[in-house]
């Protein structure tokens, strides 16, 4: 069997989800399917398909497939008395590149406004299509008619097939109105599929030409998200963090993405102000600890349409100065993504940190679960290493407070299991039954005796008290596992 280049892998991976993904997401999917034996993934992927004629780049990071690109195609075609008379349309230098010309007779599919399927049939010898003569006639067409033609799959060969005046749609204003209004009245979010019915009213089959306005509605109209693939609901519905996450992604102007910014610190615990140096503004953030206080001065700057990396920034001498003004101890400038080979220089002669966004995203959720304290987050902007490290060995600290947690959930379901067989279990029993049952703990690892018994001596003691340790060392559960996580949970809530 042949092997699969990356190329090729990605080719499938982004086949099958039918839309354009960032390189990190086709990584991440790629790497389990064919692992790659080399130090930079997402960069050898990504270079992968910069090298190859089938894809394509959408936008920074993200990568399509160059098929795709006539997928929302519309081609005016004018019917003349030969197309009615034998059923045909002849194949303009527009449409040549909607066809394959590997054979001279192609069988294709085309469907129409109500998702009826007229099969029909491409000749490559004599340029034209065969085959619509009853649709013409369905559609009672005339000399001088216009009507639409586009593609909806390459390699399937289908296309869709429209009159003009079927294309009299509502104006997108209107459509979104609607389908807001439908998705209000709703309550709960709806499949693509549903939206498109309730909209245009008809039901819809396999394909339709008007779901592609549709989903131009959907995905432009700040209004709508994608809660899951094929599903739609109301910006609305989301819980405030979530609605900052995404307009600090989705943010394309300065003016609005430093507000966001702001609103990011002041929800990780800062305190912050805005700053003002000659032309430039910036963002004071200050860690108001009682011992070892710290401060930032930040900037953000998103990615104009042309760069997929910020290679340039004005504002090196303010922001140098704003932080000797304010006395900070580490300057940031945060964006999408950044050139470093071409910012190297400058950011050593000014001592400023190159913040990436998706790992302030990373932190924002992190955050949401279990908060971090601002001493944690002073971690991340300390050197020799580089921020992304900080940030993931941040994250593993934070894996070892979720480890305890899970094993303490562990420890509490064994001993109730082993209650009704009577039996008595000490440090070194119970911590082999948990490593025999670790593949019953997702991504929970083997463990030692002296963290059993670390955990065991904490819960058997004030405030805790959810279980005893005998004279001969055995450990008893002291409550039902239900009471006990309960109490748990209310000795840690009036901890904190």
């Amino acid at each position: 069997m042949k092997h699969k280049s990356v190329a090729d892998v990605a080719y499938e991976i982004l086949t099958k989800h039918k839309k354009p993904l960032h390189f990190r997401e086709i990584t991440k999917e790629l790497i389990k399917i064919r692992p790659l034996n080399v130090k930079e993934p997402y960069y050898a992927v990504n270079a992968s398909m910069s090298g190859d004629k089938r894809f394509m780049r959408s936008k920074r990071g993200v990568w399509g497939l160059v098929k795709w690109k006539y997928k929302d195609a519309n081609i005016k075609y004018s019917l003349t008395s030969y197309c009615l008379k034998d059923g045909t349309m002849f194949l303009t230098s527009y449409m040549r590149p909607f066809f394959p010309r590997d054979k001279n007779i192609i069988e294709a599919t085309f469907i129409d406004k109500e998702g009826n399927e007229i099969e029909a049939t491409v000749n490559n010898e004599l340029n034209c299509i065969m085959g619509l003569k009853e649709w013409y006639e369905k559609k009672e067409l005339r000399v001088n008619d216009i009507i639409f033609i586009g593609l909806i799959d390459y390699d399937r060969k289908r296309y869709f097939l429209v009159t003009e005046k079927e294309t009299q749609v509502e104006p997108q204003d209107e459509l979104g109105e609607k389908i807001f209004k439908i998705l209000q009245e709703a309550g709960h979010p709806l499949t693509y599929k549903e939206i498109c019915e309730k909209a245009l009213e008809v039901e819809v089959k396999s394909e339709n030409l008007f779901s592609k306005y549709i989903n131009n509605v959907l995905k432009k109209d700040p209004r709508f998200i994608e809660k899951k693939e094929e599903v739609w609901g109301l910006f609305d519905w989301l819980s405030e963090l979530k609605k900052l996450r995404l307009k600090l992604i989705n943010s394309e102007d300065n003016e609005n993405f430093k507000p966001l910014l702001q609103k990011v610190f002041n929800f990780l615990g800062f305190q912050t102000s805005v700053i003002l140096e000659g032309k430039a503004s910036f963002i004071l953030v200050e860690a108001l600890l009682d011992y070892k206080t710290y401060n930032l001065v930040v900037d953000g700057k998103v990615l104009d349409e042309k760069s997929k990396k910020i290679q340039k920034y004005e504002y090196w001498s303010e922001l140098t100065k704003a932080k000797e003004k304010t006395k900070s101890d580490y300057s940031v400038i945060i964006s999408s993504d950044f050139d470093y080979n071409i910012l190297s220089e400058k950011i050593d002669e000014n001592k400023v940190i190159l913040f990436e966004l998706r790992w302030l995203d990373s932190i924002i959720k992190e955050h949401n679960k279990l908060p971090f304290s601002l001493t944690n987050l002073k971690s991340i902007f300390l050197s020799p290493n580089s921020i992304e490290n900080n940030v993931f060995q941040l994250f593993e600290k934070r894996k070892q407070i979720y480890n305890k947690i899970k094993l303490i959930n562990i420890i509490i379901t064994i001993l109730n299991e082993n209650s009704s067989k009577k039996l008595s279990l000490n440090v070194e029993s119970l911590t082999k039954i948990i490593n025999q049952k670790s593949n019953e703990y997702l991504e929970f690892g083997r463990v030692q005796e002296p963290e059993v018994e670390e955990i065991t001596k904490m819960l058997a003691l004030e405030p805790f008290n959810i279980l005893q340790k005998t004279e001969m060392g055995s450990i008893i559960l002291d409550f039902k596992p239900e009471l006990a996580k309960e109490r748990l949970n209310k000795v840690i809530e009036e901890m904190f």
